[in-house]
């Protein structure tokens, strides 16, 4: 199935791509098709290996399809890279630790003021400048107003971390592509920063793209949950989370919450099996 380009949508369309030939080849993506609306946050979940993270890199420009296509709202990925549509919080916070958190938090407005001007106009006269985001104020709700003039070094992992997502969401991307960025954190650290990113993503409404191996996790976090199998690279189910936002603790103690977290176990369970029917 070829997915056609949407002024709405991040579409990923028949998109394969391989590393290294011959026998050495790894198929990491073997012909994926997915479309991400406008607003979503989608989680994409499975195991290591599976090309969840090659996605995440063809949507994000790092990485090109061997065959196929990737657009985002109806743009090539390289002109909505171009015009700052897109925004990265990688596994590892990559903060400067010559920076202070604020020097660091603020980096990518100043290094790209002449892309907020090309965006104000918009490509094609289809995109707006929203109001400059408060970064104090967005430093605030994460809890780093105290430690704003504070090197990385000198913070905790949970709140490097808290940094790079006030960074990433300074620029107001229309889309925030996020890999795994929560997996070295306690239990503890995670759930409270689950929280404040989705406090932020609601008011921001930004389009998230999330890969975890958390089902929790993704059941929190996500209106609908893509599930991938690897060998090749593929998605081998679809699932939306019909839970009421906030989702607050009361929630993820309930049966409801409970049973998608079952559902999306059992669909892993089956790419799992599959997968080692295939290899037999």
């Amino acid at each position: 199935m070829t997915l056609p380009q949407s002024p709405d949508a991040i579409v990923v369309s028949d998109a394969h791509k391989t590393y290294g030939t011959d026998q050495k080849a790894v198929v990491a993506l073997g012909g994926v098709d997915a479309a991400i609306q406008r607003g979503e946050f989608v989680s994409i979940i499975g195991p290591s290996g599976c090309g969840k993270s090659t996605m995440l890199r063809m949507i994000a420009g790092l990485e090109e399809v061997d065959s196929g296509d990737v657009s985002i709202f109806g743009l090539r990925t390289e002109d909505a890279c171009d015009a700052k549509m897109i925004g990265l919080v990688p596994q590892v916070p990559a903060l400067l630790p010559w920076l202070s958190v604020l020097d660091n938090v603020t980096l990518p407005s100043k290094i790209n003021r002449g892309a907020e001007r090309r965006r104000q106009h918009g490509i094609g006269g289809v995109y707006t400048r929203p109001d400059p985001v408060d970064i104090h104020g967005l430093l605030d709700r994460v809890g780093l107003a105290d430690a704003a003039h504070k090197l990385p070094a000198q913070l905790s992992g949970g709140m490097r971390q808290r940094a790079s997502i006030v960074r990433a969401f300074g620029l107001q991307p229309d889309v925030l592509l996020m890999d795994e960025p929560f997996s070295a954190l306690d239990e503890f650290t995670r759930e409270a920063l689950q929280g404040q990113l989705l406090e932020i993503w609601r008011d921001m409404q930004t389009t998230v793209v999330f890969v975890t191996h958390n089902v929790s996790e993704a059941v929190r976090l996500s209106d609908r949950v893509i599930v991938m199998g690897a060998n090749p690279g593929r998605i081998t189910a679809e699932v939306e989370i019909d839970l009421p936002r906030p989702r607050d603790e009361e929630l993820l103690k309930s049966t409801a919450f409970h049973d998608y977290e079952d559902h999306i176990r059992h669909q892993l369970q089956s790419a799992w099996r599959d997968n080692s029917a295939a290899a037999a």
